[in-house]
């Protein structure tokens, strides 16, 4: 919610040392980076790759083009080189608190949990950052994978109190209520969840489930028509259906 370092050769002037591109050279590069991203945007991964290249050499001091270049990576699949790249945003910019947590999940993923949590701690430091909430969620997805479920809960809540209509984050901490017994709060949660963003089919799928674990079959009927009323998805309104069906059958 994606390096192995690009080798740039930049031509010097002799006896004057390396100058810092020219502003065509950086509106160029600019013009590539966006195109990547776009390129990125549609799963192009070539042409991504081919545009953030050329970018990264008309302007190699860019931490965003770093940045870009690392998520291309990642959603290639190249856990290690991306992280080389966000590194690289990291060493340029320090404070690119994007570019943390992107390493953060890399780290995550390559088994590195406690140098992981750390970037995610650094993103949020940062008061520029706009979308902390992210770094909060992957802080709990962390915690939660080693099972450090008090602390994984916490950065949840961290997350939609700053972020009330971040549904991922609901969803992942009404299922850790759910897995430690406590049913109730997870209905609770999901409740909150559905208030706020009532277009959400899979919450009021989820809420469904906790509210018949709850054996609160009125409650578990309505949600799943929730679900069905809010959903395209043709998985999940097959299933709301069927419990709807059941439900009904029930109720008369």
């Amino acid at each position: 919610m994606i390096r192995r370092k690009v080798l740039i050769f930049i031509a010097c002037v002799a006896l004057v040392g390396c100058a810092s591109p020219s502003l065509d050279r950086k509106k160029e590069a600019a013009a590539r980076m966006q195109m990547g991203v776009t390129y990125l945007e549609q799963r192009n991964l070539p042409s991504a790759m081919r545009e953030l290249v050329k970018a990264s050499e008309l302007d190699p001091g860019n931490p965003e083009i770093d940045m870009a270049l690392g998520l291309a990576y990642q959603a290639r699949g190249d856990q290690g080189k991306a992280g080389e790249y966000f590194r690289d945003a990291i060493r340029k910019k320090p404070d690119y608190a994007e570019a943390h947590n992107n390493l953060g999940i890399v780290l995550s993923n390559l088994g590195r949990g406690e140098e992981a949590i750390r970037e995610f701690e650094a993103a949020v430091s940062n008061v520029t950052y706009p979308t902390p909430e992210r770094a909060y969620y992957n802080m709990g997805e962390e915690h939660r994978r080693r099972k450090n479920f008090a602390k994984a809960e916490e950065a949840y809540r961290k997350a939609v109190s700053l972020n009330d209509r971040y549904v991922d984050a609901y969803l992942r901490l009404a299922l850790l209520q759910g897995d430690g017994g406590r049913s109730a709060d997870a209905a609770g949660t999901l409740e909150v969840c559905v208030a706020l963003v009532p277009a959400h089919g899979p919450a009021w799928m989820d809420l469904g489930r906790v509210y018949l674990s709850l054996g609160r079959a009125g409650d578990a009927l309505n949600a799943f028509q929730g679900a069905l009323v809010n959903s395209t998805d043709p998985a999940l309104r097959k299933q709301a259906s069927e419990y709807v069906n059941t439900l009904g059958q029930v109720k008369r």
